[in-house]
């Protein structure tokens, strides 16, 4: 199958956005270079079905999943998502050969509709200082920076040993138009 993408904008009616499923796992680890975050994505899954967290891919008809994009409805940092009014979105990701061609808007835009729609207000999400076209996306989407974020945390990679990140990233947010839904 042909992973490469068109330098044009790909027809959006190519892409399909869904919630993730244990069998999309795997092709979240992007063909290895992130299988160190195997257990972690597989915690993720199970909060999804306690209804803490969302998991959601990009595919494209023919490529396959060529992005994600994870929230946090409720965290135990309720200033980034207290399961109410601010949700928290992390491991945004679109594959290289599809960024900079309206994917990781399209992917946002559908994911603050769908959280204005559950009744949050917020968005909240930690870009790393070192990627500023990650900074630059969000800016874009409306998104400012309210602080910075330590970016220390850590986790169980695929092999059982502690790991251990140091990634001093901004904080932003976003204010939520309020759904069209009438109560």
């Amino acid at each position: 199958m042909d992973q490469t993408a068109s330098k044009a904008t790909p027809d959006l009616d190519q892409l399909t956005i869904r919630q993730a499923t244990q069998a999309d796992l795997p092709a979240l680890e992007w063909d290895g270079a992130f299988i160190n975050y195997r257990r972690m994505y597989a915690d993720i899954y199970q909060n999804t079905k306690s209804g803490k967290a969302l998991m959601w891919v990009v595919e494209h008809l023919q490529a396959g999943i060529i992005g994600q994009a994870f929230v946090m409805l409720k965290s135990g940092e309720q200033s980034a998502a207290d399961g109410r009014q601010r949700a928290y979105v992390f491991s945004f990701r679109v594959k290289p050969a599809w960024r900079n061609q309206g994917v990781g808007a399209y992917l946002m835009r559908f994911i603050e509709a769908d959280l204005s729609q559950r009744g949050f207000q917020y968005v909240t999400l930690n870009v790393a200082k070192e990627n500023p076209g990650a900074l630059r996306l969000y800016r874009r989407l409306g998104y400012e920076v309210i602080g910075e974020h330590p970016g220390i945390w850590s986790y169980t990679d695929h092999k059982g040993r502690l790991r251990r990140v140091n990634e001093p990233a901004w904080r932003m947010a976003k204010k939520l138009n309020p759904s069209s839904q009438s109560d």
